[in-house]
């Protein structure tokens, strides 16, 4: 059997799993199946082999024989075999075609690992099982043979760092540093890191025996041992990123290593002196019978090497032999208990030939007959720890042998250039051409001839984006300016002096970047006098200094041009950018800078037809996604460094300013100070940040938190029989029996407070949920929140409570609800979940969230008119009561407060939400008040006066803030629509009085301020079109309408009052039982105008005509009916409490529908429209004249 696209383990084991159709299970199942795995037991099971051309398996069937010398077709070929071992004498005189020279294979492409995870411990997790990954898949002939290649380079590396850079395709790897220092070759840009891991040793203090100067135990009065707390170093790795050098550009790499030895005969004499030296026992050649190029006898403690073999085969054989001396010299005559520690003879012969090949390619020697087709078989039944233990001899033993053997090495090589007689002689650098000593330019100082060469360039680079920016390339006049003053134009647009005489201009040097710091700012020249070249500082320090510099620039036409370059570390890769910013002209910071050049060139399409033209589209497509990118991640995160520093220095500034601070706030300052320099390195990785610690995180009580903690810790420990550490050890559960699971939390002791009904109601609906496993338990509390199930997450907190973890419920709707803050070890363990769960559960259930709204409601009505009677004192709005709701927290904007009660008003028509700390504590524990519990009056929060329109709890609120609301969502308005509805037909009319005036502006002038009299001789009328509507409050019974004139000219006004003092030409409607009256303030006194409140004739024409019609036009007179509101509600349009309350009592009193006359009868009984306003005029004209008044009471 073959299948040419398997070639690992991973790829069979996914080809038995799920496109063989071998396998019949559950496709949720099939996930859980680690495929490396399940691939090499199919392979070990059924002896398949995996080659370059696929998987093999031997199927049974007979080879069909092919007569030797006879061609095998092409698309049978399966693998080449060497070329038989010829002698140095005879390859030279074997012709090319004889024997073609095989073309280097290409090296691998380098494929990072990339870690998904976002805290180190579940990075560091996931490399190592990568790790094992990787051992189980090693042991297939190239793979392995690849290994051992990167062995060779890396034989100083770790086992793990070896395997890891194999298995991401390094070749040659160094730190990012270690490339520019060393080297002199830069990281190419986008390029990312191969991972592997590096020492991260950290100190602690532990409690251990003290010993006196004999190393004995020193005893106190009571013979008890004494401790004392040590230092120790706790050996831990870190995951660090290092690039191979197919990642790099820059200078060529010196040679590495020997050259490759064949032919080099004094060479070979001392690579073979230094094998000599290196092998633990003596080195012979003799003649061996059998065909076998060498061995190691074991009893006589010597290595035999045929005689006559080519130079480079004598080399290898003497390479494996040295390495079965140095692992393997175990005395046959030694007990049986010695020998048991011997490898078989197969693990012998793998650990020599791995030896071998690995030393052979370090030092260059043609490996190309080496061949591991027998690791798969020999790898096979053996578990993961023993194939880790081979592997590991393998790699130290090659790893001392090359040490050893470049020690020798260099020890001849300085032997041999001892007694060269002579050196060869330095060729002498020639001159650099100068100027002619008698032109005026050499004449000039250095500097002068610098500045001068200065200005030319920029003249000329002005030239170049003038041309760029108006045509979209440079024009051949400025090339030939270009030509003409010595320089060339480069192919990122950028001009350089032409001709090798040019000294190249001293660069600034580059930073030792810390990958936690900062990004640094380095300048590489400026005209400015505040900057020099060189000059270094952090980034938030230099964007504040360049936007200095630009705004306090004259400008006038000349700008201080600063050539900068940033070195920086970003998602773990070190970067730079540099560019140049010219003060005044006004570009602002440094960061802006940027942000407005890569943005100009990112929209700006001369540039886009530019690099089109000249690049091709593959480098405008690279261009635009290399600026949207720093446009979207690199300046924002420029951005947040400069945060973090300016946070760090307002820490600083308040720590040593001298102020008397509390104690919290010292610990909250010095925490912001560890948060800055916490969130640099993660800003670095590109890893999520913290939350910022807040002042009310450092209350007085954590420390007794701790302690308590601690405490509890001890005693824990003591009942479980252990002490603390081991108690630690074992995830803080005791080794005996688990407790049974606890009851719903519930305050205990002399001191508890006796619960509510509700209270007691809650306790008793979690105890149904008892024996509910944990998972089910989270499911319950999970339905509270509209969602299925929900999983537990801890997050480590920082600042004061650092060293403690929060708890949260994370639910399939993405809300996250806490319920519970620990110690970090035991914040993960199951015993603290369940504890905190069960907590949980007593308040987050489906039922008790259902009985504790229904239990708040009626109190919260009885509450309502007591709030409405202090609104009206103080001239504010009555709000109505409509629902309780629970915030469920679907929505990230309301996911704040998820788990909050609060309640649903209208104000006036407008629905609103209602949140407050303590209302939704009170609910939510059955302590809620029928009568307000605020003493006193007062405004809420950052509320002012003039914002408050209604009363809760005797305290001033507005309905139109957000502060103490959440956004209304769709399905509470429609249930607040509802209810508001309902409690409008319910509730019977209350009397009203309602004040109406005449508008400002030119067009209320002529009604504004005038008698009654004197505006009826004028032909006008007192029509509601020319008023608004300025207050309404409640009617007392005893109050008149001269009560109402007294009262709003009086200083004290209502607060809700916002129309002048009431005056001549307001009209005052009073309600009473339903009729509404109104009264026009005359020079003395109220006149009646029934007008006021009569419909337009036109309006009254149109119903009088739709009525005998029984048409519905739509427009003027119809109301809108409860329908049309909640469609106007669902819109987001606001709606009037009033036109909900006639909605509702025009669909109660809805006559049934009678079939409607003829038209002829309707046509008959119907007058006119101008008989209709004929008539109304007539009922005007019959109003009496009013008595004459005096305007002295006119305000």
């Amino acid at each position: 059997m073959h299948l040419p696209d398997v070639t690992g383990t991973g790829q069979l084991g996914d080809y038995y799993l799920n496109r063989s159709g071998m396998v019949d299970m559950p496709e949720e199942w099939k996930a859980g199946i680690f495929l490396p795995r399940f691939g090499l037991h199919i392979a070990n099971t059924e002896h398949g082999v995996f080659t370059d051309y696929g998987y093999l398996v031997k199927s049974g069937d007979e080879w069909q024989r092919v007569h030797e010398g006879q061609p095998v077709p092409e698309e049978y070929r399966v693998m080449a075999y060497p070329a038989p071992e010829i002698l140095r004498d005879e390859a030279q005189t074997v012709q090319p075609e004889a024997a073609p020279a095989a073309e280097a294979a290409a090296p691998p492409p380098v494929v990072p690992i990339i870690l998904n995870s976002q805290n180190s411990a579940d990075r560091m997790k996931e490399i190592t099982d990568r790790l094992e990954t990787g051992i189980q898949e090693l042991f297939e002939s190239e793979r392995y043979k690849a290994y051992l290649t990167s062995m060779a380079k890396f034989h100083s590396y770790s086992f793990n760092n070896t395997l890891l850079i194999a298995m991401q395709g390094g070749q040659l790897v160094a730190g990012y540093n270690k490339w520019r220092d060393d080297f002199h070759r830069n990281v190419k840009r986008g390029e990312k890191g191969i991972k592997i891991l590096a020492p991260a040793p950290y100190k602690v203090k532990k409690e251990v025996p003290k010993l006196d100067e004999q190393g004995q135990p020193v005893m106190d009065k009571d013979g008890n041992p004494v401790t004392e707390k040590k230092e120790i170093q706790v050996p831990a790795f870190k995951i660090v990123s290092v690039f191979d050098v197919s990642q790099t550009e820059g200078e060529p790499l010196p040679s590495i290593g020997v050259d490759e030895l064949a032919g080099n005969v004094e060479q070979y004499e001392d690579f073979f002196k230094a094998l000599e030296q290196t092998s633990p026992v003596p080195m012979a050649f003799e003649d061996i019978p059998g065909g076998s190029h060498g061995y190691y006898h074991l009893i006589d403690k010597r290595i035999a090497i045929q005689e006559n073999m080519s130079e480079l085969q004598t080399l290898k054989t003497a390479i494996h032999e040295i390495a079965h001396a140095k692992l393997h010299a175990i005395d046959p005559e030694a007990p049986v208990t010695e020998q048991a520690d011997r490898p078989d003879s197969r693990t012998r012969e793998v650990q020599a030939e791995s030896v071998a090949y690995a030393v052979c390619q370090h030092y260059g020697l043609d490996t190309s007959d080496y061949s591991f087709g027998y690791v798969a078989g020999w790898s096979s039944g053996k578990d993961l720890k023993e194939l880790r233990a081979s592997l590991e001899t393998i790699r130290a033993t090659a790893h001392e042998l090359i040490t050893t053997i470049d020690g020798h090495l260099a020890e001849l090589q300085q032997q041999r250039q001892a007694q060269q007689e002579q050196t060869p002689a330095q060729e002498q650098p020639q001159a650099a051409e100068q100027p002619a000593p008698d032109s005026v330019f050499s004449k000039l100082s250095p500097e002068q001839q610098q500045e001068m060469a200065d200005s030319v360039k920029a003249m000329l680079q002005t030239l170049i984006d003038a041309d760029v920016k108006s045509t979209g390339e440079v024009t051949q006049g400025t090339l030939d300016a270009i030509q003409t003053q010595g320089f060339v134009l480069s192919g990122d647009g950028t001009l350089q002096r032409a001709g090798a005489s040019q000294t190249p201009e001293p660069q600034a040097e580059e930073p030792a970047l810390d990958p936690a710091a900062e990004p640094v700012v380095t300048i590489l020249f400026s005209e400015s006098p505040h900057l020099e070249t060189g000059q270094q500082m952090p980034l938030h320090e230099a964007d504040a200094l360049f936007a200095k510099l630009d705004a306090e620039h004259p400008g006038g036409g000349y700008y201080d041009k600063t050539d900068f370059r940033i070195d920086f570390t970003f998602q773990g890769e070190a970067h730079s950018y540099s560019g140049r910013q010219d003060f005044g002209d006004r570009d602002g910071s440094l960061i802006e800078h940027i942000r407005g050049y890569q943005e100009f060139y990112l929209h700006d399409e001369q540039w886009k037809n530019h690099v089109l033209k000249y690049r091709g589209p593959e480098a405008l497509a690279e261009d635009q996604a290399s600026r949207e990118t720093f446009v979207s991640e690199i300046i924002p995160y420029m951005e947040l460094h400069c945060n973090l520093s300016r946070l760090e220095q307002e820490a600083q500034t308040r720590l040593a300013s001298g102020d008397t601070l509390t104690p919290e706030e010292t610990a909250y300052y010095g925490a912001l100070e560890d948060y800055a320099k916490e969130c640099r390195p993660l800003l670095n990785q590109g890893e999520p940040l913290p939350e910022m610690p807040q002042l009310s995180d450092f209350a007085p009580s954590i420390e007794a938190y701790r302690e308590q903690v601690m405490a509890e810790i001890e005693q824990e420990a003591a009942d479980a029989g252990m002490t603390v550490e081991e108690y630690a050890a074992a995830g803080y559960e005791a080794l005996a029996a688990p407790e049974p699971e606890p009851a719903p939390e519930q305050e205990a002791g002399p001191q508890a407070k006796p619960l509510t009904d509700l209270q007691e109601k809650a306790v008793e609906i979690a105890g149904r949920y008892k024996d509910l496993p944990l998972q089910g338990k989270i499911d319950i509390i999970a339905q509270a929140f509209g969602c299925k199930t929900g999983e537990i997450r801890t997050s480590p907190c920082t600042g004061k409570w650092r060293g403690t973890s929060d708890m949260s419920i994370h639910f399939d709707n993405g809300a996250s609800l806490f319920i519970g803050n620990h110690l970090t070890p035991k914040a993960k363990t199951v015993k603290v979940h369940t504890e905190c769960v069960n907590s949980a559960l007593v308040h987050f259930n489906p039922e008790i969230v259902q009985a504790t709204k229904e239990a708040a409601l009626p109190v919260l009505l009885q509450r309502e008119a007591k709030d409405n009677e202090i609104a009206a004192q103080k001239g504010l709005k009555p709000y109505t009561l409509l629902n309780v709701e629970f915030n469920d927290g679907a929505d990230e904007q309301t996911g704040g407060y998820i788990g909050w009660y609060y309640v649903t008003l209208a104000v006036d028509g407008k629905i609103c939400t209602h949140l407050e700390t303590g209302l939704s504590h009170d609910i939510a524990d059955g302590k809620v008040s029928d009568t307000p519990t605020r003493a006193d009056y007062f405004t809420a929060g950052a509320l002012k006066e003039t914002d408050v329109d209604y009363v809760f709890n005797n305290v001033g609120f507005s309905s139109a803030s957000t502060l103490y609301a959440l956004p209304l969502r769709e399905d509470v308005r429609e249930r607040a629509e509802q209810t508001l509805a309902q409690r409008s037909a319910d509730q019977p009319e209350r009397d009203t009085f309602s004040i109406y005036q005449v508008p400002a502006g030119p067009e209320g002038r002529d009604f504004r301020y005038r008698p009654y009299e004197e505006l009826q001789a004028a032909g006008l009328a007192v029509d509601r079109k020319n008023y608004a509507l300025v207050y309404t409050a409640p009617l007392d019974k005893k109050t008149t309408l001269e009560d109402i004139y007294r009262t709003f000219n009086a200083d004290d006004r209502p607060a809700g009052f916002r129309g002048h003092s009431l005056s001549v030409s307001d009209v005052v409607v009073v309600n009473r039982g339903g009729k509404e009256e109104a009264h026009y303030c005359d020079s003395i006194g109220f006149t009646p105008v029934p007008e006021f409140m009569r419909e337009s004739p036109i309006k009254t024409a149109e119903m009088s005509t739709e009525q005998n019609y029984n048409m519905i036009d739509g427009t003027l007179n119809n109301a809108p009916s409860m329908g049309e509101l909640e469609a106007r509600a669902k819109a987001g349009e606001q709606i009037s409490l009033f036109d909900v309350a006639e909605a509702a009592k025009a669909e109660a009193q809805k006559p049934k529908q009678t079939r409607p006359a003829s038209k002829t009868a309707q046509r008959q009984k119907k007058p006119s429209i101008r008989a209709q306003l004929k008539a109304a005029k007539e009922e005007q004209a019959k109003k009496p004249p009013q008595r004459e008044k005096s305007k002295e009471l006119e305000v």
